[in-house]
């Protein structure tokens, strides 16, 4: 007798188990984490409980099929995210998560039901909103440990980047001149003093231009004001250098007192482009290192 109950222990023992395997069943592995049945169904029960609930067989597997499809999809990527991260020495735990969400109630004033009723209009149930917050925090710690340090801008790419939003930035080289309008006959006499007396003497005692007076000081001018005939001349000049150029029967000299480049911005404006171009880089870098940790993430869909 006592054998015959031990053995109908058994037989129920081993049902339930059987029934557990079933409902558990395993669909997909990722690394060394494993997702069942149970937890693609649990991770939005109400929707589950809709698709079964249509009378139809074959709309209800076409509509059964494309929910675990969905869900699956989102879990592998899920998981495959969280396994790189935490090879990078990010984990989060459950109770963090938890923490996170008690922190969201507590500062809104609101109970977990009354978050469920805010999800559920946003089509979002509570389980993926769960994985919504692990993955803020887990990305919130790559960015800072992995990503971020790999974003690198150089100052080639600010000039790039210059160079390429010129009409926006309105950014461009300027010279501060002095000049001196001669007549031709009359050069050679400037040329035997030019580099040995400054250039504002000079322009007082040759130039006829108005400027003279003031040692031929005609302020800052930018390069794309300048004449096209001109900016070619100016292209590559700096700070000192003396451009010549003949204009009908006189030659006019343009003693470069101060050059200032459009690259040489101020250390706000160059902090907002690094900030732009770094937010550029992001996705790409983001991506590259993901990729690279999937080549050796084992993803297997079970039959």
């Amino acid at each position: 007798m006592l054998r015959l109950k031990l053995l109908v222990v058994l037989i129920l023992l081993l049902s339930l188990t059987i029934q557990a395997k079933t409902i558990d069943k395993i669909l997909v592995i990722v690394g060394d984490k494993i997702i069942t049945q149970y937890e693609v169904e649990s991770f939005n029960p109400k929707k589950v409980k809709e698709i079964y609930s249509v009378e139809d067989e074959q709309k209800r597997n076409d509509l059964l099929k494309k929910y675990y499809q969905s869900v699956l999809e989102f879990l592998v990527n899920q998981y495959t995210i969280e396994i790189a991260a935490e090879r990078e020495g990010i984990k989060i735990g459950e109770d963090e998560v938890d923490m996170a969400i008690n922190q969201i109630l507590e500062k809104n004033n609101i109970t977990k039901e009354q978050l469920e009723q805010l999800l559920e209009k946003e089509d979002l149930t509570f389980q993926k909103y769960k994985w919504q917050i692990k993955m803020d925090i887990i990305n919130a710690r790559l960015n800072s440990r992995v990503i971020l340090p790999r974003l690198v801008v150089a100052e080639e790419d600010i000039k790039k980047y210059i160079d390429e939003n010129n009409s926006i930035l309105d950014l461009d080289d300027s010279f501060e001149l002095r000049m001196i309008v001669i007549e031709k006959d009359k050069e050679d006499d400037l040329k035997k003093e030019l580099g040995k007396t400054s250039f504002a003497d000079l322009a007082i005692k040759y130039s006829t231009d108005k400027s003279a007076k003031s040692g031929g000081y005609i302020g800052n001018i930018k390069l794309g004001f300048l004449p096209d005939n001109l900016k070619e001349k100016f292209k590559d000049v700096k700070k000192g250098d003396i451009v010549r150029i003949e204009d009908g029967d006189v030659v006019k000299y343009f003693f470069v007192e101060n050059f200032k480049s459009k690259y040489d911005i101020d250390e706000k404006l160059k902090s907002e482009i690094v900030d732009k171009l770094k937010k550029a880089q992001y996705q790409k870098v983001y991506d590259n290192w993901l990729e690279e940790h999937k080549k050796t993430i084992f993803v297997k869909y079970m039959n």
